[in-house]
Order: structure tokens, then sequence, then C-alpha cells
């Protein structure tokens, strides 16, 4: 019999269920998020939902990822709503000392552009980053027949180790930095 070895765990399915509460946290939290996003030139009410969501399956995902992965002190996703003066670059799960920022992408975005993720400029880590922060690159694979999405970890990295690079989108340039996972192999 073959034990897999719990750090090579980078996958994780979240069911239907997990996907309307994600549903569910976006258009509770929209109202909340409009002025930030606005501020990074992000208008459309449906995109701005769709990241929030995006967002939380991301968090789900590596949530679970750990649990497999016998990492049973990670911190679940917060599904409280915070008004806008409230909001941080707080990590968005903890896991012992260790701080995880997770970021997510969805398939049809990667193919577009790469697998790459985006932060914005005035995130603390930029400036002070410690080895203890992580960063957490997924993408996120909606299944359009059940309704629920396939998390996949595509990078996992001391946030001080990455190499940052300027978005390829070039609206995006005087607000945020990206990591692409072809300068982090």
């Amino acid at each position: 019999m073959v034990h897999e070895v719990p750090e090579t765990i980078k996958s994780f399915y979240l069911s239907s269920d997990i996907v309307k509460i994600c549903q569910h946290f976006a258009e509770r939290s929209y109202l909340t998020n409009i002025d930030c996003y606005a501020l990074r030139k992000q208008t459309s009410a449906e995109k701005i939902k769709q990241d929030i969501m995006l967002g939380k399956l991301a968090e789900w995902g590596v949530y679970f990822i750990y649990l497999a992965r016998k990492r049973n002190s990670v911190t679940p996703p917060d599904l409280k709503i915070y008004e806008a003066s409230s909001k941080s670059f707080d990590a968005d799960l903890k896991w012992g000392l260790f701080n995880l920022h997770i970021k997510s992408q969805t398939l049809e975005s990667a193919k577009r552009y790469g697998d790459s993720w985006i932060f914005q400029s005035k995130d603390p880590l930029f400036e002070h980053p410690s080895c203890y922060d992580i960063m957490i690159g997924c993408r996120i694979s909606m299944d359009e027949y059940d309704g629920g999405c396939l998390v996949d970890i595509k990078l996992e990295r001391r946030f001080v180790d990455l190499v940052v690079a300027s978005p390829k989108i070039s609206k995006f340039n005087d607000n945020k930095k990206a990591i692409y996972l072809e300068d982090n192999k």
C-alpha cells in the first residue's frame, strides 16, 4: 500500500455547498468592498462578487489541503463581514507562526495570462515581509456539472523568496504588483 506524503497534497475538491457559502459571502460583503475596488479601477458588480467568491474558495481549498496534510492547527476561513474601515492586509489563514496569504486565479485566466496572482502595491508584504509570511497561489476550476470546484495550489513559498513583477495588463501598473509562476519555479 502506498501512502501519500501529506506535503504532496496540492488539490482539494470543494462541494457545491461550499461554493454556495462563498457565493453568499460575496453577495453579503459586496457593499463593503465597492470603494476598495473602485480605487483599483474595478467597477463591475458581477466581477467584484466573482473575485470575492474566488478568493474565499481558495481559502477553503487551502484550509482543507492543510488539514489533509495533518496541519490541524490551521485556522478556518473568516466569514465575518467587515466594514470598509475595518479591512486589513492581514493573512487569510494562520498555521502556527505562519501567515498564509492566499491568492486565487481561474483556469480561464491562467490560460490567458499564465499562472499569476495580483497584489495591491500598498500591501505591507512588499515593505515588511517576514520569513513567516507564506504566499499560496491557487487555481480555481469550477465544475459546471455539479456546482463544486477544484482548488489547486500552484505556488507555495515564503514571500521573501518570491520574484515580483509588473502586471501584464497595463491598466493595473499604477496600483498592482504581480507574481508569475514562470518567474518563481
